[in-house]
């Protein structure tokens, strides 16, 4: 360790200061040295996770060995949402444009629109198709349905119509939604950025720590104990990407590793941000000591 300490005074007066900082320290009593040192670390132990989660988000691994899954191409096509711009950029690679916006399906959805009447109305579904290809479609659809549900159930007749009249459509060079949005780049777990905002750094100084002012920084866990500090976050669903929903198809994207998993690199990190206030602690109570 580089920190030096020096100290102008009597042998028993630097080892009462000594003594009372490392009683802080384990629990014993509490000082403004003691919780200097926990902030440290805590900081220090936030540092970490934020840092393993941005590059885990990006693709990379951790420095616990974890690779995170990325999201399956339907999840990014028809879940996740779009930044400002995204979609028509992706359409505008993919050769489409804004007369590209038909999809199968007709009045699918129905939204309630604010007014004095309090009437609703219903909203066209989207897609990639023009209008001409959506027509196209729908005879195709409509003439092998008509065939195929003289011999099968209605719902596997549908669904076989509808899977010829896209195997057309597509040999003609029309697009769907996951060979265009597919594939769109992405980070997961940072859709809106309110899980990694609850686990980055705020403000600190050495006596005192304000969490985040963002989105999410609300939910972050900060709190001294009598000899540590815990950090992590209060996010709704957290712990379910954390562990995983193997139930709901969630793989787990761990990002606070167990106790024993800890990697030793952070632990290392840790401690010496924790030892450097130790030293700060010791060299101003040794400075008080000999005033």
């Amino acid at each position: 360790m580089s920190d030096i300490v020096t100290f102008r005074g009597g042998r028993k007066q630097a080892a009462r200061v000594v003594r009372t900082l490392i009683a802080s320290l384990t629990g014993q009593a509490q000082s403004d040295a003691a919780r200097g040192v926990f902030l440290a670390m805590g900081v220090a132990a936030l540092s970490e996770i934020q840092g393993d989660f941005v590059k885990k988000a990006r693709g990379g691994t951790g420095e616990d060995g974890v690779r995170w899954a990325r999201l399956s191409p339907k999840t990014l096509a028809y879940s996740r949402r779009f930044g400002p711009g995204e979609k028509a950029q992706l359409k505008r690679d993919a050769g489409l444009g804004p007369a590209n916006r038909f999809a199968p399906g007709g009045r699918a959805s129905f939204e309630s629109s604010i007014s004095s009447t309090g009437a609703g109305s219903y909203q066209q579904n989207t897609g990639l198709l023009t209008a001409s290809q959506m027509k196209r479609w729908r005879m195709i659809f409509a003439t092998r349905l008509a065939r195929f549900a003289a011999t099968m159930p209605l719902g596997q007749a549908k669904g076989k119509a509808a899977a010829i009249a896209w195997t057309i459509l597509k040999s003609e060079g029309a697009k769907t939604k996951l060979e265009v949005f597919g594939n769109r780049p992405h980070e997961p777990l940072r859709d809106t950025g309110v899980l990694l905002n609850s686990l980055s750094v705020g403000t600190w100084s050495g006596q005192s720590y304000t969490r985040p002012n963002m989105d999410g920084g609300e939910r972050q866990i900060f709190e001294l104990e009598t000899n540590g500090v815990t950090v992590g976050t209060n996010v709704l669903y957290a712990a379910t990407h954390n562990y995983g929903d193997a139930k709901r198809g969630i793989p787990a994207r761990p990002f606070i590793p167990p106790p024993h998993r800890v990697p030793e690199v952070w632990l290392d990190r840790i401690l010496a941000a924790g030892m450097r206030a130790v030293s700060t602690a010791i060299g101003q109570a040794l400075a008080r000591g000999s005033a």
